[in-house]
């Protein structure tokens, strides 16, 4: 399996990665928003939401909601907006409120991260689930696979970097022939740094932010290494939900 890793979204999610065979396209992406949109979609998957819409414009956000029925969550400069449903907090999603609906979310910086994906099948990977993502990424047994990360504002996000380092840590624990770009290789060495994970992300410029705004127990939240068994995935047609998959070899 060839790794490629993109620290920030750009208009040819290609020119991002370093390659060997600029020919070759990923078979499936891996999109990283740990601070907190792949976080929110992973524990609103868990919680039993059966059809998840990623939506980066706010007015066809409100819009795909009001046709599907479906609940409203995300944020512009992290808090909720007038109208919508909840925030992108993961420590807001009640299973019993979300439980068998659909639901739309909408984020400044994952959602664009989503779509910058094309059409290619599409992963939701934070550090909450980033065992489950590597074996999710071994059952589809891809030759290439593109981990992007969303970043904060166009710049590179460490949260999101560790997160990616997360799923390559248990990658590379897991597959024989794994071949890592320099990208990844990089990434990889933020886990061999002092601190555990959640010392690691409060580094991060959004973390900080996202405390100073009083979302200091998201950040907490979002560094829980591998609590959740559950990948949110789409297919590979841009603009589809995503649903829940659950491994069966022994998911947390």
């Amino acid at each position: 399996m060839r790794v490629e890793l993109a620290y920030v979204p750009t208009a040819d999610r290609h020119a991002a990665v370093s390659s060997r065979d600029d020919t070759a396209a990923p078979d499936v992406a891996v999109v990283f928003d740990v601070l907190r949109m792949t976080t929110t979609a992973t524990v609103l998957v868990d919680a039993g939401v059966r059809a998840l819409w990623v939506v980066a414009d706010v007015a066809s956000a409100r819009l795909e909601a009001e046709r599907r029925g479906a609940l409203l969550f995300g944020e512009r400069d992290g808090v909720a907006l007038p109208g919508f449903d909840g925030g992108n907090s993961p420590l807001e999603v009640r299973p019993q409120r979300v439980r068998g609906r659909e639901a739309v979310l909408c984020t400044t910086n994952g959602s664009r991260a989503v779509e910058a994906a094309g059409a290619l099948p599409v992963l939701l990977g934070a550090v909450v689930n980033a065992a489950a993502v590597a074996r999710r990424l071994r059952a589809l047994a891809p030759a290439r696979a593109l981990l992007l990360c969303a970043g904060t504002d166009d710049a590179v996000s460490l949260d999101d970097v560790v997160g990616a380092a997360c799923v390559l840590h248990a990658l590379v624990a897991s597959v024989p022939d794994l071949d890592l770009d320099d990208a990844s290789a990089l990434a990889l060495r933020a886990l061999e740094g002092p601190g555990d994970v959640h010392a690691l992300i409060r580094r991060a410029a959004h973390a900080r932010r996202l405390e100073r705004i009083g979302f200091a127990d998201d950040v907490a939240f979002a560094a829980r290494r591998d609590a959740f068994g559950v990948v949110p995935e789409r297919g590979p047609e841009p603009g589809s939900a995503f649903a829940g998959h659950r491994g069966t070899d022994g998911a947390p």
